[in-house]
């Protein structure tokens, strides 16, 4: 599997550009990135987007046990073929990540939990898979993701940075940056450039909030970034039709500057926010 191209072109098989299938074919970012998630072999890892199985192969140099799933039943077949015979530990599943629950396909090899994701994302649907590997239960330790670098960046935020992708990373878990992947590392090469970012889950959400809490939470963090470039205050008199007077309240009651704009807040401040919010407007984030 040195070269890839050669490789994929004798089976008649390429990159579906309807799918976003761009092959990470360097393979020292390969093992970069198999070494980030893979931090203890017994401890299974559910791989998404398989595709011919370059980085699946570094995962079972470091892992006993890998559930690859890859959407495209025919590269799913090819890294089946491939490598199956060599690894008794490897079970490859031709799905939609998106339709399936992690936990059912971890089942299906016969899996539990705990377990690490890893992937290289296609970038159209990064987010969704994320979310849902955040959100799910019972939810990966860790995540290791591949994914478009400006996408990596509002990941994982920071002072002055922070995004509602960030923000609602951080209520789950701990994102860090971990190393940038030029283009030319794939093929065929995408027009972006890529970066990795790791996930650390928590245990239980932050800020001690309940499934409908959450919600509520999001439902203010959400109307808080519906317009970034205006100071906080303004967005919020803008999006929940409360007198300014009234936010302005609501934003001394939770220690925030009105003039700051929301990538500044971190998820404590949204977090003191919403308790504000809530205490002021009982009914405002009902999202029923």
């Amino acid at each position: 599997m040195s070269d890839i191209p050669v490789f994929l072109k004798k089976t008649g098989l390429r990159p579906r550009k309807s799918l976003g299938q761009h092959f990470l074919v360097d393979e020292l970012l390969l093992s970069d990135i198999a070494g980030a998630a893979v931090l203890d072999r017994t401890v299974p890892v559910l791989e998404i987007g398989a595709g011919p199985g370059v980085l699946t192969q570094e995962l079972l140099a470091r892992a006993d046990t890998v559930v690859a799933v890859e959407i495209d039943e025919d590269f799913a077949a090819l890294t089946r073929e491939r490598l199956s015979p060599e690894y008794p530990g490897l079970t490859v599943i031709a799905a939609d990540i998106l339709e399936f629950e992690p936990v059912e396909l971890l089942a299906e090899a016969g899996v539990t939990p705990p377990y690490v994701a890893v992937g290289n994302l296609p970038y159209y649907i990064t987010q969704p898979i994320v979310r849902k590997l955040l959100e799910c239960d019972p939810a990966p330790d860790r995540i290791v993701v591949l994914v478009q670098r400006e996408v990596a960046q509002r990941m994982a935020g920071g002072p002055g940075r922070e995004s509602l992708l960030s923000i609602s990373i951080k209520l789950y878990g701990e994102p860090k940056l971990l190393f940038d992947v030029p283009s030319t590392a794939f093929w065929p090469p995408p027009k972006v450039q890529s970066a990795v970012v790791a996930i650390d889950r928590f245990e239980a959400p932050a800020l001690g909030l309940s499934a409908e809490q959450i919600e509520q939470f999001f439902h203010l963090v959400r109307a808080g970034f519906a317009q970034p470039r205006k100071q906080l205050h303004n967005i919020l008199v803008d999006e929940s039709g409360y007198p300014r007077d009234e936010i302005l309240a609501v934003l001394e009651a939770a220690g925030i500057d009105p003039v700051l704009r929301p990538q500044h807040l971190t998820l404590e401040d949204w977090g003191r926010l919403f308790d504000a919010f809530v205490a002021a407007f009982p009914e405002a984030l009902d999202v029923r």
